[in-house]
């Protein structure tokens, strides 16, 4: 009996020793394998690694090359930062990015005022006129140039007294004094033409400041309030909200949206403009290269709740598509026009060392229930071309009403779903 037991705890300890010698040998087994993916993850990454730190030394290599050829041989002079700013250039044109962009310190600022809502200047457009003096082609509301009383169809002789022609690069130099910091004063002669065809002339003194971007401008046509909204800056969804509040106020029953030859704007931008129309809801997913993220959603709790319809060309792109696209899936509104542009790609700017930035396009867009319009755009539910000899830009208010194909239909459209 003793045996017996000293025989089964012997056998209970060999069960025991080859239980753990089998536990020791998997765990050698793990251990091998994981060195082994470890190590093979490992040599992709640092092979991945060498080959690009190798094609980025050839790429200094070679710039490094060509600089000192240049430097050495070179009879003119070189200025660095036109240099700097032309070699940048020459990167983001290499990446095939349609939309990508180098902007140097000076563009970038103008892009930042721009994006802000605001512009410095004196407050009008012009273009070289066929005697070589400088024509006014529009006059902005509220501007220098307006209150010192400039109109479309001026003709500038003269700029800080001296004549247009006179000076040596003529038109070109006079109409660069036009583009002057905020703050600067020039004195302009100006000649224009009476009731009874003869030239009057006179002098004013015109100062460039910062005036706000007007984006967002309407009207009550009939009972249907009419909204032209031209870009998509950090002052248009305040414009848009003040423009939609005065229509409903003044009876409007219908809205027409028209985004004709709007190019977009900032995607902030377009969210703030949305929330004064719809409810709550996502419109727009991005696609980045690591991830998505839901990037226009609205947030305001009412909506409003009318017959609308949006109006859209071929250069109706970016952010425009997307209030478009928002509007008839989320308030059944009714395209009117051409098919637009088709841009179904966002683009970041990032500022860059020496105050210059670079735009490059980071996500696709997917709409919330039309999914990827890149290259392909919005194809309205009324089709509608205008007139080869209608320039909409010439159109008075009263010539849209008999001239406006497009503008009609969305009327029509509008007012048959009152």
């Amino acid at each position: 009996m003793l045996l017996q037991c000293r025989l089964f705890i012997w056998e209970s300890n060999m069960n025991k020793k080859i239980s753990l010698g089998i536990a020791i040998g998997l765990m050698a087994l793990v251990a091998a394998a994981t060195f082994i993916i470890t190590y093979n993850y490992s040599m992709k990454v640092f092979n991945a690694t060498v080959k690009s730190v190798s094609e980025k030394e050839e790429v200094y290599t070679r710039l490094s090359e060509l600089d000192k050829y240049v430097r050495a041989n070179y009879v003119g002079d070189i200025d660095e930062q036109a240099l700097m700013d032309s070699i940048m250039e020459g990167y983001v044109d290499g990446l095939n990015d349609r939309y990508a962009v180098y902007y140097n310190s000076d563009e970038y600022a103008e892009l930042l005022q721009k994006d802000a809502g605001v512009k410095i200047g004196l407050g009008f457009t012009w273009e070289k006129e066929e005697s070589g003096y400088i024509k006014v082609l529009s006059v902005e509301e509220n501007s220098s140039a307006a209150r010192a009383g400039i109109t479309a169809g001026d003709i500038i002789t003269a700029v800080n007294n001296t004549d247009v022609i006179a000076y040596e690069n003529g038109y070109d130099e006079a109409s660069a004094l036009l583009a002057c910091a905020e703050g600067t004063k020039v004195k302009l002669h100006i000649k224009r033409a009476n009731s009874e065809g003869y030239s009057e002339f006179f002098s004013v003194d015109v100062t460039s400041e910062k005036t706000e971007i007007i984006s967002v401008k309407g009207r009550l046509i009939d009972n249907v309030g009419y909204i032209k909204i031209t870009t998509f800056n950090e002052k248009t969804p305040d414009q848009l909200r003040n423009v939609l509040s005065s229509l409903i106020e003044d009876g409007a029953e219908a809205l027409v949206f028209d985004l004709r030859g709007n190019l977009g704007g900032l995607i902030e931008s377009l969210s703030g403009s949305l929330d004064c129309i719809l409810g709550d809801c996502d419109v727009v997913t991005a696609k980045f290269i690591d991830h998505e993220d839901v990037v226009v959603k609205t947030t305001e709790a009412e909506r409003i709740i009318m017959p609308m319809a949006v109006l859209v060309n071929s250069t109706t792109a970016s952010c425009s598509e997307l209030f478009a696209f928002a509007l008839r899936d989320e308030a059944n509104a009714q395209i009117v026009g051409t098919s637009t542009y088709g841009k179904g790609v966002m683009q970041y700017t990032h500022k860059l060392t020496g105050g210059s930035a670079v735009r490059v396009t980071v996500a696709t867009l997917q709409t919330k229930n039309s999914g990827d319009y890149n290259g392909t755009g919005i194809k309205p539910q009324f089709e509608v071309a205008l007139p080869a000899e209608v320039d909409l830009s010439k159109l008075s208010e009263e010539e849209q009403l008999t001239a406006d194909t497009q503008l009609i239909k969305a009327i029509e459209v509008v007012q048959t779903l009152q």
